[in-house]
């Protein structure tokens, strides 16, 4: 998937980043695919990479028609982690893009907040926020009590701005990986606390 540039997502991309989500049946799976000569070229030509393995514990809505999270059952991670994931109606597209700027603004002050950034197969009409945070509550509260996350939260409900949703919360069991700049720093300081 693309990414969008600034704080939250955007409507200018982030040329610099791409996002590769992966869901494996098993393990094993998951292990022959990063040894496989494919990936191992495709981290060749990059000048950063992060991972993160995540364990789903609530999902609802449908990604393409699929459920593609079993969840897990939910246990008492250190960190957890949000993937929004919507298909905006092309007749809303305008409306909603103007909303966003004022959620974006106010993203970065969240102090529970670790890591958020905007992806998507199609960043403007299929899109997706990924973020990592140190406590679900504050996940909760800017949510649902943040006030311009709520009114946008409102109006999607009220105009039915998506043909499709998904909103899924995963424990995050590890991450490691390189990156060129502190886009990590506050998670790795929070790792080594």
């Amino acid at each position: 998937m693309g990414s969008g540039a600034g704080e939250g997502f955007s409507t200018k991309p982030d040329w610099r980043v791409y996002c590769l989500l992966q869901v494996w049946d098993t393990k094993a799976s998951a292990t022959e695919f990063e040894t496989s000569p494919w990936y191992q070229e495709l981290l060749r030509r990059q000048k950063g990479v992060y991972h993160f393995e995540l364990s789903p514990y609530h999902s609802k809505g449908t990604w393409n028609g699929l459920k593609p999270f079993e969840l897990q059952p939910e246990q008492d991670f250190q960190y957890m982690a949000v993937l929004t994931r919507a298909s905006i109606k092309l007749s809303y597209l305008r409306a909603f893009w103007r909303s966003v700027p004022a959620v974006s603004r106010i993203i970065k002050n969240q102090k529970s907040l670790l890591f958020q950034k905007g992806v998507g197969e199609w960043p403007l009409i299929e899109q997706a926020t990924f973020s990592i945070w140190n406590r679900e509550e504050a996940m909760r509260d800017f949510a649902y009590q943040q006030k311009e996350h709520r009114a946008v939260v409102q109006k999607t409900r009220k105009l039915n701005w998506y043909r499709e949703e998904q909103f899924s919360r995963f424990g995050l069991l590890k991450h490691y990986g390189h990156w060129p700049d502190q886009t990590f720093s506050k998670l790795k300081k929070e790792q080594t606390e």
